[in-house]
């Protein structure tokens, strides 16, 4: 019994612990696409917009076919809520990127707010989710801070929302 004693305790320890996050940038490539390949790609393809006010924000979202219900500055809080129409084919990341992009890039143009708020409807229209969106991320990410990658990341541990498990036709007795 001897033997084994003290020699659980070094497992690990060749490597050293991880106090970064977010850890887009630190992990391996991947031969399928993963999440933080989705962020970054509509990241980085809305933060280019010349976006400078609230309507060129809320219209800013055509090509991902986001149904913008409304816009609307409250305080220093500036918030978003949009019908998520592809809700069962891509899920929520997949809308939340381009807008995060979005909001880069009216920060970029000089917009002041501290944060963005996203309602996600479902087509009832109901509240089906959430996120937000530090400015200092944003803000981040504009000076080159942080990678699309990081910054979605950042952004997706923010969003919140309601899953509705698959319903079985059968009992588990037949």
């Amino acid at each position: 019994m001897f033997l084994l004693a003290g020699c659980t305790e070094d497992v690990g320890e060749e490597l050293p612990p991880n106090r970064e996050w977010p850890v887009a940038e630190l992990k391996p490539e991947l031969p399928v696409e993963e999440k933080t390949d989705v962020l970054e790609e509509r990241i980085e393809a809305m933060a280019d917009a010349e976006i400078t006010d609230e309507d060129e924000f809320a219209g800013a979202f055509g090509e991902y076919a986001l149904e913008v219900e409304s816009v609307e500055r409250e305080q220093d809080v500036l918030a978003i809520e949009y019908v998520n129409t592809e809700l069962y084919e891509e899920g929520n990341l997949h809308d939340i990127a381009p807008i995060a992009g979005g909001f880069a890039a009216l920060l970029d143009s000089g917009y002041d707010v501290f944060a963005l708020s996203i309602t996600v409807l479902d087509a009832a229209p109901a509240s089906f989710g959430s996120a937000s969106i530090d400015a200092e991320w944003a803000e981040a990410y504009n000076e080159g801070e942080l990678t699309a990658k990081e910054y979605g990341e950042l952004v997706a541990g923010t969003v919140e929302s309601k899953r509705h498990p698959p319903e079985v036709g059968i009992s588990p007795d037949e």
